[in-house]
């Protein structure tokens, strides 16, 4: 990449790692261009649990107390694990509390808070196909929006489209990938006609053999439920009786009776293959990958999001440190980069892959292991987040205070 002072970037995906890393290129004056193949923000299953780790930078913005102001954040959620249905154990590395953020509305916050910039556009609808090299570089992407394909060119592309990313694919980059033995199947139901009923934690139950079963509130009266066994899980998503006759025994005695009422063809659901996979280099000349598009992590300890927050964080601080220096932005940054963000990753998808293993014994082992595990990694002082506590958190060196925006 030449010496530019002013590049255009373009970021493919307008997820939490798309959307906070463009707010933080956008508000220090760099062009960025985001490209999102869904219509709005409004779209799938989420997770919205993100732990202080990755949350205090938010604060620091001014973005969480927007979000509590709107309604869109519930502070103070505590994370909970049990074996079967009331024995409770230890989260690894003690008890643990963060915030529920409405993913869609964290990021129509921070396009709204982008747009008030005449450099960044936002593309929805428009789905980036493939990266188009010359000379080994990557020069622009081939899009598709309303049937119509096109190019769009740029300095820099980021790649943030998550778990099932086409665009590393289609380079045929090296994947490390790690296909754990339970997919999941989350179901969501509104709980707005029986407020009392909804959780005010965030709870994982154990079930022994692969069989889990977490409940997540949300911000909008919603309840997320993923119900993770062995099996086809895709075919039992389509079959109403059987997953009926699974899931309710399975039930808390609080919730049992309005989830059963309300468990019918009508119930938003979706299936999800687990996949634990990591790319050997997150990164080709012209384009960088973050989050699940170079890491992808499994649903449990929520750990997708919070990390891909992180991403965010170190990529504009190495990326703005080089267009401030006046310096290339190529893989040598690139580099920097993973090297930072490597080991975390490296420790989150070791004990994802351990936890994976563990929850596949009988009900009377499973409690046994996590009861040692929660407790061996308080006294090394290791957080479920991988990283241990009291290191250097990861800094936002560029983050403009939404105080301070036009």
């Amino acid at each position: 990449m030449s010496q530019n002072t002013n590049p255009q970037v373009v970021i493919a995906g307008a997820g939490p790692a798309g959307m906070l890393l463009a707010y933080q290129l956008v508000t220090n004056g760099v062009p960025v261009r985001v490209l999102e193949r869904h219509p709005d923000f409004e779209r799938e299953f989420r997770g919205e649990l993100i732990q202080p780790a990755a949350l205090g930078p938010l604060e620091k913005l001014g973005i969480l107390p927007l979000l509590v102001e709107r309604k869109l954040a519930l502070p103070n959620i505590e994370r909970r694990l049990f074996v079967g249905k009331t024995r409770r154990v230890m989260v690894p590395g003690g008890k643990e509390r963060g915030s529920l953020i409405s993913q869609a509305g964290l990021l129509q916050l921070l396009h709204e808070l982008c747009g008030r910039h005449p450099h960044y556009r936002l593309d929805f609808g428009t789905t980036a196909l493939q990266a188009i090299r010359e000379n080994g570089r990557v020069v622009a992407l081939k899009t598709r929006k309303e049937g119509a394909e096109s190019r769009v060119e740029g300095d820099l592309f980021v790649d943030c489209t998550g778990r099932n990313s086409g665009l590393r694919r289609d380079l045929g980059l090296e994947v490390d990938s790690h296909q754990v033995p339970a997919d999941v199947v989350w179901l969501r139901f509104d709980l707005s006609d029986v407020p009392e009923a909804m959780p005010d934690t965030l709870d994982v139950h154990m079930f022994g053999k692969g069989v889990v079963l977490v409940f997540s509130p949300t911000t909008r009266s919603r309840l997320q439920v993923a119900y993770s066994a062995p099996g086809d899980l895709g075919s039992l998503r389509k079959n109403l009786p059987e997953l009926r006759s699974r899931l309710l025994p399975l039930l808390p005695e609080k919730l049992r009776p309005h989830l059963e009422a309300k468990l019918d063809e009508r119930t938003e659901t979706q299936f999800l293959r687990v996949i634990v996979d990591r790319l050997a280099r997150w990164h080709v000349p012209g384009m960088l990958f973050l989050g699940d598009a170079a890491h992808t992590m499994s649903p449990s300890g929520g750990q997708g999001l919070n990390v891909a927050l992180r991403d965010s964080y170190v990529a504009a601080n190495h990326l703005l440190d080089a267009i401030r220096a006046g310096q290339p932005v190529d893989e040598r940054v690139f580099q920097k980069i993973q090297d930072e963000r490597l080991p975390e990753a490296d420790l989150i998808q070791g004990m994802q892959k351990r936890v994976h293993r563990m929850v596949m014994a009988p009900m009377f082992v499973e409690h046994a292991m996590f009861t040692l595990l929660g407790l061996v990694l308080k006294l090394a002082k290791k957080d479920t987040q991988g990283a241990t506590q009291g290191s250097p958190p990861v800094e936002m060196r560029y983050g403009v205070p939404v105080s301070q925006l036009p």
